[in-house]
């Protein structure tokens, strides 16, 4: 009797490996995708912007000229980011412009304002205001505060807040 060693066939890679490794792999990356999706979605929905309206008291009209859209407001006493400037985008334009009106006030050199501060950061509070995360500081339609942008110091009065839609 003789002994024969049988060989089993090499297996090679074949063109039908590479579609199923190539299938596998986009439902991962489908899978990773949807997930990372949906906790976006849902760190949006909890952002929701508000826009707090108020009136700026009585400045200099050189320090409201120095106030621009999209500039970064800061309480003044703890340097807590509140927001940004918002701003009226021209239709026909495509320009940007600060949702500041500015009124002259009695003394000639000397203005008011109304404007828009958006504030991301901030969730509702009882009795329509807004509670800033990361400070426990509240913002309340009626409240003065003194805030700062990179370039201007102004004491505002919030009169409204309101969801940004």
């Amino acid at each position: 009797m003789e002994n024969k060693i049988v060989s089993k066939p090499k297996k090679r890679w074949t063109a039908m490996d590479t579609v199923v490794v190539l299938l596998v792999l986009v439902a991962v990356a489908g899978l990773v995708y949807r997930v990372i999706y949906a906790a976006r979605k849902d760190l949006a929905a909890e952002s929701t912007p508000y826009r707090v309206y108020f009136e700026v008291l009585e400045t200099h009209k050189d320090v409201l000229a120095e106030v621009k859209g999209f500039d970064a407001v800061y309480l003044c006493e703890d340097e807590i980011r509140l927001g940004y400037i918002g701003v009226y985008q021209d239709k026909a334009t495509g320009e940007y412009t600060p949702a500041l009106t500015v009124s002259p006030a009695e003394e000639m050199n000397h203005v008011t304002a109304t404007g828009i501060l958006v504030c991301n950061n901030a969730t509702p509070a009882p009795g329509g205001g807004l509670r800033v995360e990361d400070s426990g500081r509240y913002l309340t339609p009626g409240g003065v505060l003194e805030v700062r942008t990179d370039r201007a110091i102004l004491t505002i009065r919030i009169t409204s807040i309101r969801e940004h839609s």
